[in-house]
């Protein structure tokens, strides 16, 4: 849920609430914003950082942090946009890769920012001429999305022009049979050719009230689903629901009855040895909630299935 840090109004409370981030990082929401910083400058309400109005932007991801890395990253893309092509060798293009990596993180958990930022800088110096020259170039994931987006809109004027063409020619075709019985009933009827032409006039206008109605039909229609939704989200409710239920649920552990031995517990697993034969979990496996133990769990219980009293 988002909620500006400074007013404690958030999005349950306020629907109409904007929240605005600057350079920093720390969001405020958008009449925070114009109320400090009226002046066009003033310091951040976290950090006292020295922003200025102009430099914030609508906050569009909830996690501030995705938000502020996100703006790091396009911000530095435009320094840092030398292609495989500007490198001797991969190695080199993987190192340079490597470093931008950890700049940005330098810059998002603010880390030796002065000397991170004295490295952007003399970057930029060194490699002036190379920056200006990618910066009308396209890399290939570049030129992949231009020809997607060239060969899509180019899909949708063919599709265009089909439709129109079939109308034009189900519009022409129409009208020649009706001209064509039109001119038939004038060579073989004995009616007057005023009244057979006042007629047709007469039907023309009232197909053409037809299509009118319909296209105001189709407005009221419209009109009437918005202001539907509109007071259903008006008479939308946040409070707390009271719930009436029965009796509580209690979580009874599943019994598997094995034939041998019991499981050792991931206690028993560590202080028994059992993790030296197995990979150590990295840092990102950690992180995602494997462990070792667990993994050491399923290959014990994968090896002991035959053991289970089916």
């Amino acid at each position: 849920m988002r909620e500006c840090r400074k007013c404690k109004s958030n999005e349950y409370t306020n629907k109409q609430l904007v929240m605005m981030i600057n350079e920093c990082g720390h969001p405020l929401c958008k009449n925070c914003v114009d109320n400090i910083y009226a002046l066009n400058s003033g310091n951040c309400h976290v950090c006292n950082r020295l922003l200025r109005k102009n430099g914030f932007r609508e906050q569009i991801y909830d996690d501030p942090l995705i938000d502020k890395e996100t703006f790091l990253r396009r911000k530095l893309r435009k320094i840092y946009n030398l292609k495989q092509d500007d490198f001797e060798t991969l190695r080199e293009f993987g190192d340079y890769q490597e470093r931008f990596e950890t700049l940005v993180y330098n810059l998002v958990f603010e880390t030796d920012v002065v000397e991170t930022n004295a490295e952007i800088q003399a970057f930029e110096e060194k490699h002036k001429e190379q920056i200006d020259r990618n910066k009308r170039r396209l890399d290939e994931d570049q030129k992949w999305i231009e020809d997607q987006l060239r060969e899509e809109r180019a899909m949708k004027s063919r599709l265009v022009e089909h439709m129109e063409t079939d109308a034009r020619e189900k519009e022409n075709t129409t009208a020649v049979t009706d001209t064509r019985a039109i001119m038939d009933e004038l060579r073989d009827s004995n009616v007057a050719a005023e009244v057979i032409l006042d007629r047709e006039r007469k039907k023309q206008i009232e197909k053409e009230l037809e299509e009118k109605d319909e296209q105001e039909k189709r407005k009221r229609r419209n009109k009437e689903m918005l202001q539907t939704r509109k007071r259903a989200a008006e008479n939308m409710s946040f409070n707390t629901v009271i719930r009436i239920a029965g009796r509580a649920y209690v979580h009874q552990p599943l019994e598997l009855v094995i034939n041998g031995p019991p499981m050792p517990n991931p206690a028993e697993i560590e202080s028994m040895g059992y993790l030296a034969h197995i990979r150590a979990a990295s840092q990102d496996l950690i992180a995602g909630g494997y462990t070792s133990a667990l993994g050491c769990s399923r290959a014990l219980f994968e090896a002991r299935i035959d053991l289970f009293a089916f």
